[in-house]
């Protein structure tokens, strides 16, 4: 009996020695996650700073090109703060070149100036300088804001995105040319789920007070959408901005952006077999009238491409009092119960039919089979999906802009736009005008409206963007009201 009692002490013992040892490992477990999480926190502020850092530099160097600002001072590929590859620019006068080598093969000289001047394309003056009469013209981007994905940061319900913003009055300076943007995170019923929506706004200038303007919503889906709208919103403008074509052939340039998306989305580490994201960008080419030579006519357009559920609008005031709103869609919704759509993937090999008996839902499958069960019919990245024919190719439209008719142009993702009829958004944004308040009180409209039609409360992420053409078309920009925006540090 006492053997007994000793061996019970010395398990006893045994076990509190263990129990101290397994404290002392989860101690230690949590200060190396602590001291990790730190680490990250240092390195973020160091890519800050970095960033800060190389848009200086960039700001102040003499640059013609679309070249976007370098954020690491090196050439070649680079990576932004979520990690995703980036392609490098193309300068302007490589643009030029190759446009002139198209469009101006068969040209003499003499009508060269005038090319441009009507495209409002003449190479731009030193920042400060001007030629004789005429004012100092901005030879920089303007603004370029987009989304950021913070891992570092809780993400609570409803919270805005963050934002990325060169120069660093960004958002001051798209605010006093008509643009007003929202993008929040819904409520999921997993918390750890982040907000997958992303945007882009970006506004380069031209000579003659000319510029090309880009803007893009992106709603990403599946466990790494939020990575797969980050690397189309991150790649997408680069593609872009960086093809000679852009001028002389916008449309192709989109479609061609697009694929070098897609491309490059399929190669990431992280999923893109079952993840994706929608993609829609407008993008506005304003050559104003040239002062030197009056005959050559000033005009404006707008490209749309699309691949997705997300929407572009063009709002125009009708009648004679111009008191009557009409609202054109540029974009449709790409899902199956798309009556063309749904003839394109069963021609693809893929089938349509509704998720369960009863349900009002179709979605899109492989043959006698339960999967991929896809609600869009086109889609970046989502690559077994495209076994089934859903397609990453954009559908493009383009539109002269009216001076005068044409108003306002919203793009929005599925958020918006699920619950709130384009007509709706449209009146709220002719009727109180466009500005980051009006725009907010839209999509709470909107997020109430989730709510309620939910069986379990969840709200989908919902991004906005609202463009006054009035405004945004204008040779200067708007006084900005208030004092300067928190965003414009962020």
């Amino acid at each position: 009996r006492n053997a007994v009692t000793l061996l019970k002490k010395q398990l006893d013992d045994a076990s509190a020695a263990r129990d101290r040892e397994r404290l002392r490992a989860e101690s230690l477990q949590n200060v190396a996650r602590e001291l990790q999480r730190r680490l990250e926190e240092e390195c973020a502020k160091a890519n800050v700073l970095q960033k800060t850092i190389s848009n200086a530099i960039s700001q102040n160097a003499a640059s013609n090109g679309f070249q976007a600002p370098d954020l690491t001072g090196k050439s070649g590929q680079r990576r932004n703060r979520d990690g995703v590859a980036e392609k490098g620019a193309v300068h302007l006068d490589e643009i030029l070149e190759k446009k002139d080598e198209k469009i101006d093969k068969d040209d003499t000289n003499e009508m060269r100036p005038r090319r441009r001047a009507k495209l409002g394309l003449e190479p731009l003056p030193e920042e400060g300088e001007a030629e004789d009469g005429e004012d100092p013209v901005p030879r920089s981007w303007e603004y370029v804001v987009q989304g950021q994905y913070d891992r570092l940061a809780e993400q609570p319900d409803f919270a805005p995105k963050l934002a990325s913003c060169f120069p660093e009055d960004a958002v001051s300076s798209a605010r006093s040319r008509g643009v007003a943007f929202v993008c929040t995170r819904g409520r999921r019923a997993d918390a750890g789920v982040p907000n997958q929506d992303d945007f882009v706004l970006a506004r380069h200038s031209l000579a003659h007070d000319g510029h090309i303007a880009l803007y893009g919503v992106f709603d990403g889906h599946g466990q790494a959408g939020h990575h797969c709208a980050a690397y189309a919103r991150g790649v997408l403008p680069e593609s872009l901005f960086g093809q000679g074509s852009l001028i002389a052939g916008p449309e192709e340039a989109l479609r061609v952006a697009f694929a070098q998306v897609q491309e490059g989305l399929l190669q990431q580490d992280f999923d893109t077999e079952t993840s994706g994201t929608t993609a829609t960008v407008a993008l506005v080419l304003h050559f104003p009238v040239s002062e030197e030579d009056p005959e050559l006519q000033g005009e404006s357009w707008l490209y749309v491409a699309n691949v997705g559920d997300s929407r572009a609008v063009l709002v125009s005031r009708t009648g004679e009092d111009r008191s009557e709103i009409s609202v054109n869609r540029l974009t449709r919704d790409h899902r199956p119960d798309d009556l063309a759509e749904a003839e394109r993937i069963q021609s693809e090999g893929g089938e349509v039919r509704r998720l369960r008996p009863g349900s009002g839902t179709s979605r899109i499958f492989a043959p006698g089979c339960q999967w991929p069960a896809m609600a869009l019919s086109r889609s970046l990245g989502a690559s077994i999906a495209g076994t089934c024919g859903v397609s990453s190719e954009p559908e493009v439209a383009s539109v002269r802009i009216a001076n005068g008719a044409d108003e306002l142009l919203v793009l929005g993702t599925d958020g918006l736009f699920e619950f709130c009829s384009t007509k709706e958004v449209a009146t709220r944004l002719c009727t109180e005008g466009v500005s980051d308040e009006v725009l907010e009180d839209v999509c709470s409209v909107a997020r109430r409206r989730w709510a309620r039609s939910s069986y379990n409360d969840t709200v989908d992420d919902i991004t906005a963007i609202a463009v006054s053409l009035d405004k945004s078309l204008g040779s200067r920009p708007q006084e900005s009201e208030g004092e300067p925006d928190e965003k414009d540090q962020t």
